[in-house]
């Protein structure tokens, strides 16, 4: 594997939009299959490389990343060639307007670059000059002339958008880019696969990179039910809270660690949230502190991602944990990572995944 910065910078350039993942799908295949003694792709997508323990007999753990990232939907051509679109996953509002897009054909061979346009400042109404409009009202310039225009470039109704790719370094350790969420945990897949070949797992160990995570959160679901493992593992990034506007709303910052989450919740209903295995946890937690990797703690309302919905699949439900790396600036083209927490990450979930067996004791209710 090269450098964090130069694989991310590849990784991140890949477009998956939710429910397309088709290219990264490639990837993962081709960066897993070399190390695994097993891959498959199931019918949505979902790619699973199994590495086989060293006793059937141990306890099987499943590792999981999504590798869809969120974008729009070409939902309309007009007349005069400007596109209407629908958000893919919770793209925010407030981020769209001036910014520029890779608008793709519908093949998903070719795109073309456009931007969403903002109101000429010298005629915005005074009711706009202090309001974000609604996606509905805002439209897409491809710089098209008309309908059969558009047409002709190969877009259509159905044509993925996704953010421009603008991989940069902030400074040494910080860098810049679109689909930092979930391209780091794509990277950490990578890295463990790698890992194993050269370490085997005492039980049966499934690195699972998944799909529509960002439209519909469940996309993993077909991979639980097929393996039902003993344990798993989420990897995601979590909010970092040390820019002025959240002012450490939650104890998360860049540069102090990666972070195990507590619990999660979106915030409403009683049914898309987790709270994770506490001897799952409790082990990682353990093994953080005997590295000496500083690590931090993740709770934050309003984040929900799959495992959520994976701890409830199979006839025995999983133990689950979910290991994340923080980033500021969650679902933008401008997402902000620290490399420093995210090769502690990488070093941690090897040794997580090498030293579970069943002297972890999983069973709930127990001393």
């Amino acid at each position: 594997m090269e450098s964090i910065s130069k694989e991310l910078e590849h990784l991140t350039s890949i477009t998956a939009l939710s429910g397309l993942e088709d290219n990264m799908i490639r990837e993962m295949v081709k960066r897993l299959k070399p190390f695994a003694d097993d891959i498959e792709v199931d019918n949505i997508g979902n790619v699973t490389a199994t590495f086989k323990g060293r006793d059937k007999n141990e306890p099987s753990m499943l590792v999981f990343a999504h590798m869809d990232e969120l974008g729009l939907m070409i939902s309309k051509i007009e007349k005069n060639g400007f596109l209407r679109f629908n958000r893919i996953g919770g793209v925010p509002e407030k981020t769209l307007m001036g910014q520029w897009f890779d608008v793709h054909t519908t093949d998903g061979k070719k795109s073309e670059s456009g931007f969403i346009g903002t109101y000429a400042h010298h005629l915005t109404p005074p009711e706009a000059k202090r309001t974000v409009p609604s996606h509905e009202n805002m439209y897409i310039d491809i710089g098209a002339s008309s309908y059969e225009d558009v047409i002709s470039r190969g877009i259509n109704i159905g044509s993925a958008v996704t953010y421009k790719h603008t991989f940069r370094h902030l400074t040494d350790n910080l860098i810049t880019s679109k689909t930092l969420d979930n391209r780091i945990g794509c990277l950490m897949l990578i890295a463990l696969a790698e890992h194993l070949e050269e370490n085997p797992p005492a039980g049966d160990v499934y690195i699972v990179s998944s799909v529509q995570e960002e439209f519909n959160i469940r996309g993993v679901m077909p991979a639980f039910y097929r393996l039902e493992p003993d344990a798993s593992i989420c990897l995601d990034i979590t909010i970092a809270c040390d820019t002025p506007d959240l002012n450490y709303k939650y104890n998360l910052a860049l540069g102090k660690g990666p972070a195990i989450t507590q619990m999660n919740f979106h915030g409403r209903g009683t049914l898309a949230g987790i709270i994770h295995s506490p001897q799952l946890r409790m082990f990682m937690e353990k093994t953080l502190d005997e590295m000496r990797i500083p690590w931090q703690r993740d709770i934050v309302i309003g984040v929900i991602t799959d495992d959520a919905f994976t701890v409830m699949a199979g006839t025995q439900g999983t133990a689950m944990a979910h290991f994340a790396i923080p980033m500021r600036y969650s679902h933008s083209p401008i997402e902000t990572a620290d490399i420093n927490d995210i090769e502690a990450g990488i070093k941690a979930l090897n040794a997580f995944v090498s030293k579970f067996d069943h002297s972890v004791n999983l069973h709930r209710g127990q001393e």
